[in-house]
Formats: C-alpha cells, sequence, structure tokens
C-alpha cells in the first residue's frame, strides 16, 4: 500500500505542476471549461500512470504472496478493501488542510483505481497461475 500512495502523490503532484502553469485558463467554474480544465492538467494521463503501476505490483503481489500461500477470495477482499480504505483515509488526513472537495476528490481517485486495478490483476493472476 505504501508502494501505491507514493506512486499516487508522484502523479497528483505531476498534475498539480500542469495546474499551476494553467491556472490562469481555468479560473472560472464553466462547465465546457471543466472538461477543458481537466484535459490540460493531464488528470487521465496521471491516473492511467497510476493505474499501471497499481496493476503491475499487484500481479507482484497476487503471484508470490497470495497463490504461493493458497489464499482465497476472502483474502484477497480485504487485502483489496482495506488497503484502499487506509490509502484512502491516509489521504484524507495528509489533505486535511486543504478544501473538502480536493480531499474527497484526491480520495475518491485513489480508491476507485486502486481498486479497480487490484480486481483485473488478480482476477488476471489466478486466470493465468491458477
Amino acid at each position: 500500500m505504501a508502494y501505491s500512495l507514493i506512486i499516487f502523490f508522484l502523479c497528483e503532484e505531476k498534475s498539480l505542476k500542469n495546474r499551476k502553469k494553467l491556472k490562469e485558463r481555468c479560473i472560472q467554474i464553466d462547465v465546457n471549461k471543466f472538461f477543458v480544465c481537466f484535459e490540460e492538467y493531464q488528470t487521465l494521463k496521471y491516473a492511467g500512470y497510476f493505474f499501471v503501476s497499481v496493476f503491475i505490483y499487484t500481479i507482484l503481489i497476487a503471484k508470490f504472496s497470495f497463490i504461493e500461500h493458497n489464499l482465497k477470495l476472502p483474502e484477497i477482499i480485504s487485502y483489496i478493501a482495506l488497503s484502499a480504505f487506509i490509502g484512502s483515509a491516509y489521504i484524507i488526513l495528509f489533505k486535511w488542510k486543504k478544501d473538502l472537495l480536493v480531499k474527497v476528490f484526491s480520495s475518491l481517485m485513489f480508491g476507485s483505481i486502486f481498486i479497480i486495478s487490484s480486481a483485473v490483476a488478480f482476477a488476471l493472476t489466478y486466470l493465468i497461475w491458477r
């Protein structure tokens, strides 16, 4: 989970650097402008990087830890759910002084991408090596 948080914060930092460069163009909140700003911050690009890094890491965990010790579905679900919950809670605590929307969006981005990439990685690992 620490690996996932480190990668998430690195990707978020790169996205925020893009935000600082483009802040003047995206100050007003307009629906059409929102999607342009979302694209200019390259949020999807960095979310993709985070997805791939968690996916690869989870394949390694599944292959060398879960399959080796013959762990089943309840353990896998526990690992994914607890890691996503603890990571999201850590992000909320880390961003305590930030705006509520920033905290919720960051923890949602971390948790949703982490859950999806981990679930897909476990499914593929168990289909291939079991």
